[in-house]
């Protein structure tokens, strides 16, 4: 956690204090776990070089990962900021990794949208205003690097979301916040006029946390992730190879001729 102490007496400080924390793993020598690759999952996702980081606070942030069909899991047990007394708390979290999507037989399948959902708990108790809150922020940057089995020029997606609660309008303790952010990647390549079969087959992934606490000096704000989940919506190639369209073409030239003679 990087403390701060002397009181927040303005709103606009969730801001600053988001904005800085977001920033701060490139400020700070980073903390980092490496958990390795996951993978491939039915339809024929795989996660690669899967690496959590921190420059505010000591790793694991987020744990061990547990895949599942397209996606991860993670179970955060130490993902928290917490300040009492007048003092700021940011805890910055960061996970890296590429996407792949190829099956076993080595047939494409498109990354066609990467979402994250994270939730967990909240406190803000105590005697004071407004300036005693928590804020919570996400970044999803995604970079195509590959597709239709094809790699290309990244091509950059930036998606995030944030909430902020405060002692006056949201006081209460072990309340639940949950967030969210999805980046539609089929969508996004549509509409930068990107041509595809299939669709994005390769992305490097980069997603940004923070947790922010900011207390008075009779109040106390904390606020902890307990929960962080990657989806993947995964679309195999269904594109028929030339081989099956000739057969198809001819097996439906067969039955024209057929229901021609029955007509004679």
């Amino acid at each position: 956690m990087f403390k701060r102490t002397g009181q927040f007496t303005k709103w606009g400080a969730t801001a600053v204090a988001v904005t800085c924390a977001l920033c701060w793993t490139t400020l700070a020598q980073a903390a980092s776990i490496n958990y390795g690759n996951f993978g491939p999952v039915a339809p024929g996702i795989t996660f690669l070089n899967v690496i959590e980081s921190s420059g505010t606070d000591g790793v694991p942030l987020y744990d061990v990962p547990a895949p599942f069909a397209t996606g991860l899991d993670f179970n955060p047990t130490s993902f928290t900021s917490s300040s009492t007394g007048g003092a700021a708390d940011i805890t910055d979290g960061q996970l890296n990794f590429a996407v792949h999507g190829q099956d076993v037989n080595g047939n494409d399948v498109a990354i066609s949208s990467i979402n994250l959902s994270e939730g967990g708990l909240y406190n803000l108790f105590g005697v004071g205003n407004a300036a005693t809150q928590i804020a919570v922020g996400a970044i999803l940057n995604v970079k195509v690097t590959e597709v239709d089995g094809v790699a290309v020029a990244p091509i950059t997606m930036i998606g995030n979301a944030s909430l902020a609660k405060n002692l006056v309008a949201n006081p209460g303790l072990a309340q639940p916040w949950n967030l969210s952010v999805l980046i539609d990647v089929d969508a996004q390549l549509t509409t930068l006029g990107v041509p595809f079969m299939v669709g994005a087959t390769r992305a490097e992934v980069v997603i940004n946390n923070s947790l922010v606490s900011i207390s008075q000096p009779t109040s106390t704000a904390s606020v902890t992730k307990n929960d962080f989940v990657i989806t993947i919506v995964p679309t195999p190639d269904n594109i028929p190879e030339p081989s099956t369209l000739v057969l198809a073409g001819v097996a439906l030239c067969g039955l024209g001729c057929a229901r021609s003679r029955k007509q004679a």
